[in-house]
């Protein structure tokens, strides 16, 4: 078998190449001493078996491509941090999906490929190129002349079925074991944190600034912007230093055609997931202009908890009481608004399908049951496993269902994919939110405790709180909750040696747009359609977001610098199941 093997930090013993770190009980384990670890377990009796078990002991963020007598083995960890691809027929393994592809000489794969222009990415083994497949969460995988066989080693299942005593208590214990191993891994640097309006990156920072840790924050988008001006505040309450990338139209028109930004969408694109985009000009303007440690250690607030916050809300659901854990004001404005949006469904298999098809694969409009059928069993198996449809009897279990289906398909994917936006700037990262411990203390909460990242949000609270001396009411409030009066005065309360740089003078904001409003041209809070030539934008009834279009442009069905091409000018496609 060839391996092909690019990104920087592989390591090989034994013929073994492993990349990451890891700890096991009190040891910790850098890239060369996980790749003699994984050769030991190669040469043993059952190599199979002893790789498993390897891998389910390890907790960290790794890969590993392991020749044995009868196979090579693909390890990929709980979070599926660092991708593997490979062809089915065994031939190459990569960790550049478009290598496997070129080697295989690979036609598209229609049902694939229709489930990425919908959501952006693969929910499944498979990618949109036929015989080209990607590691999954938790798995390994045995490539042999007889075929493939994946086996998980670890698959999460959040169905609340060992309920803490403490549940806050249980999950800050979780936190602060992250904080730990994060400390291990990162050895006396600074740790660079991407801020945004919400809980995850908050905590994070809090948590770091609490431990005296060094702290370097940043924040891009367009002044004014709520995410950017809670950002702000956030850092200034805790006292760390705060970057600010402004992003503009102009910002997207040089970044996305530039031959720096084509290079990285060409080799970040595995087939399975859109390249995340949105940091890549602030990580590489902040990097080439020295505003951050060259020795730093970047860790994006991406968590386990995120699936919580899409729940749909079902039938048989409990409301909540006055006793219930985080009932600060954002929380229950979240909340009023999802059950305004969402009627509850019945807490089955079939109806959660039904939910997730219509929500999630819902980037382009179609008419195409041949799709409709195929995604429906697609999701049917991602959010089940291999468990049986009568494993989804209530609602907790239909909330562990669609969580799991969330942390494979998309978290896994398309979300941990903005490391390769630092790996193509030349740094090391790391994903303390999706430490196995947090992940563990996670997974044991209830429902009501999950729901809309409820505890997480109420822990986030907790560290702000003490780390920067805030208010409880203050501690709440989030991008969706921020006022108006506070985006006005946020500069010159938090930041004010900025006010004759940042806006030119100008206390008011430049970017005031209503939420409802983000989807219209040169309104969106990163300006990033400024990459589209407006004619295409015009040729549209109704603008699509940024996303749509890049699935189009990744499947080569749309140039956005071609001011003739042809658009879907009424926002529905024909999918290539249908072709």
């Amino acid at each position: 078998m060839r391996t092909e093997l690019r990104a920087d930090g592989w390591e090989t013993a034994g013929g073994v190449s492993a990349r990451g770190a890891a700890v096991d009980g009190a040891a910790y384990y850098p890239a060369a001493a996980l790749a003699e670890r994984f050769a030991e377990a190669a040469s043993g009796p059952d190599p199979a078996e002893s790789i498993a078990a390897l891998a389910s002991a390890l907790e960290g963020f790794f890969a590993a491509v392991v020749p044995a007598a009868a196979a090579t083995y693909l390890v990929a960890d709980r979070a599926r941090s660092i991708p593997l691809y490979y062809a089915t027929d065994g031939r190459i393994v990569s960790d550049r999906g478009r290598l496997v592809r070129e080697a295989t000489d690979a036609d598209a794969d229609p049902v694939a490929e229709s489930e990425f222009l919908l959501t952006r990415y693969v929910t499944g083994p498979e990618t949109v190129w036929a015989g080209v497949a990607a590691t999954r969460p938790g798995e390994v995988v045995a490539l042999a002349d007889g075929g493939v066989r994946r086996d998980r080693y670890w698959a999460y299942w959040p169905a609340g079925t060992d309920p803490p005593e403490d549940p806050l208590g249980t999950l800050r214990s979780g936190f602060e074991t992250a904080l730990d191993r994060l400390e291990r891994v990162a050895d006396g640097r600074p740790i660079v944190v991407p801020l945004s309006g919400g809980h995850d990156s908050r905590l994070l920072a809090a948590g770091l600034r609490a431990r005296g840790h060094e702290v370097v924050t940043f924040t891009f988008g367009r002044s004014g912007h709520p995410d950017v001006e809670v950002s702000r505040e956030v850092a200034a309450r805790l006292g760390v230093r705060w970057e600010f990338v402004p992003y503009d139209a102009a910002t997207w028109r040089e970044a996305y055609h530039g031959a720096d930004c084509e290079r990285y969408r060409t080799w970040a694109f595995g087939g399975d997931a859109l390249p995340f985009l949105a940091e890549w000009p602030a990580v590489h303007r902040l990097v080439a202009t020295d505003r951050v440690p060259d020795d730093a250690l970047f860790c994006p607030g991406h968590t386990v908890a995120t699936p919580s916050e899409r729940l749909p809300v079902f039938v048989g659901e409990p409301p909540r009481g006055a006793g219930d854990v985080d009932s600060d004001q954002t929380e229950r404005a979240d909340r009023a608004d999802l059950e305004a949006a969402d009627e509850p469904i019945d807490p089955t298999i079939d109806a959660l399908v039904d939910r997730i098809l219509e929500r999630r694969h819902s980037l382009w409009d179609f008419d195409d049951d041949a799709f409709a059928a195929a995604a429906r069993e697609r999701i049917r198996r991602g959010a089940l496993g291999c468990r049986d449809s009568d494993a989804v009897a209530d609602p907790e279990t239909a909330a562990a269902a669609y969580e799991r289906w969330e942390w494979a398909g998309r978290m896994t994917t398309f979300t941990n994919g903005d490391l390769r936006v630092y790996e193509d700037a030349g740094l090391e990262w790391w994903l303390p939110l999706w430490d196995p411990a947090y992940v563990r203390a996670w997974e044991r909460l209830p429902l009501a405790s999950r729901r809309n990242k409820r505890l997480h949000a109420a822990l986030a609270a907790e560290y702000y709180r003490s780390a920067g001396d805030v208010t409880a009411d203050r501690a709440g409030v989030t991008d969706r909750s921020l006022s108006a009066l506070d985006r006005h005065l946020s500069l010159v309360r938090h930041t004010p040696a900025r006010q004759f740089t940042e806006r030119g003078g100008d206390w008011a904001p430049p970017f005031l747009a209503p939420r409802s409003a983000w989807t219209e041209p040169g309104s969106h809070p990163l300006a990033w359609d400024g990459a589209v030539l407006p004619e295409l934008l015009e040729a549209f009834e109704e603008p699509p977001g940024f996303y749509p279009l890049r699935t189009l442009a990744a499947t080569g069905r749309l140039d956005l610098a071609d001011p003739t091409a042809a658009v879907p000018t009424d926002g529905t496609i024909a999918l290539p199941t249908e072709e």
